[in-house]
């Protein structure tokens, strides 16, 4: 199962795009649909490092949008606090993307909610596939505040808020902003199961969309002992 799930994730990188449905200011909202995997290595020394493969459709979710793999290192400064690298890929329909990301992220307990708080500023190059290799770019610093709380011993929930902040003076200050609510069920140690809701309403057009995005993930994850074994998995 999982190494079918991985292999559609990694053909729907390099296959070809397919036909596309566009929001526009008579039809601005949209339903999309996401499925990701996840996988997580937890290393000695507070390092960890993890892989990620998405797909995306839209069109109300009968169209393919594209598929996205992102790497990323990151290093625990402390118990609560860690700093973070990514790099993603994504291949569209009629495009192809480059994205670095660097960021931190601050997480804390209390009274059984366990509290988040996340930048992370971005930069993306977009490529046309017109031949002209030109390539339009866009930074942003995406904000996430994020509360988790255990409902029973293997499910818990979540809520997030991550508006997008654009640095271009001539656009809107607000990009977008990603308004998340969840569920995850760990069936396994170091297996998870999880489903999402996202609110996203999008201020980057000269007129607002509003996205309604379902998906589903999984994640994997493994602890690597300092002495390069597996532990607890």
């Amino acid at each position: 199962m999982r190494r079918h799930t991985l292999l559609l994730l990694l053909c729907g990188i390099i296959a070809q795009p397919c036909l596309r449905a566009q929001t526009s200011k008579s039809d601005p909202v949209d339903l999309q649909g996401w499925a990701l995997v996840g996988l997580g290595l937890d290393l000695p020394k507070r390092w960890e490092a993890s892989l990620d493969g998405q797909f995306r459709t839209e069109g109300n979710a009968r169209n393919f949008l594209g598929a996205y793999l992102t790497p990323s290192v990151g290093y625990g400064i402390t118990k609560k606090l860690r700093v973070f690298a990514n790099y993603r890929y994504a291949r569209l329909n009629d495009a192809y993307s480059s994205r670095l990301g660097l960021g931190l992220e601050f997480n804390a307990k209390t009274s059984g909610w366990n509290l988040g708080f996340r930048p992370q500023l971005q930069h993306t190059l977009r490529y046309a596939d017109d031949g002209d290799g030109s390539a339009s770019a866009k930074t942003l610093l995406r904000v996430r505040v994020q509360a988790r709380h255990a409902l029973t011993k293997k499910l818990d929930g979540y809520v997030s808020v991550e508006p997008y902040l654009n640095f271009d003076p001539d656009e809107y200050i607000i990009d977008n902003i990603r308004n998340t609510v969840g569920l995850r069920y760990e069936y396994a140690k170091g297996r998870r199961v999880g489903l999402f809701y996202i609110y996203r309403p999008d201020y980057s057009k000269s007129y607002n969309r509003v996205f309604h995005v379902v998906g589903l993930r999984w994640d994997f994850d493994w602890k690597i002992s300092a002495g390069g074994g597996r532990a607890g998995s």
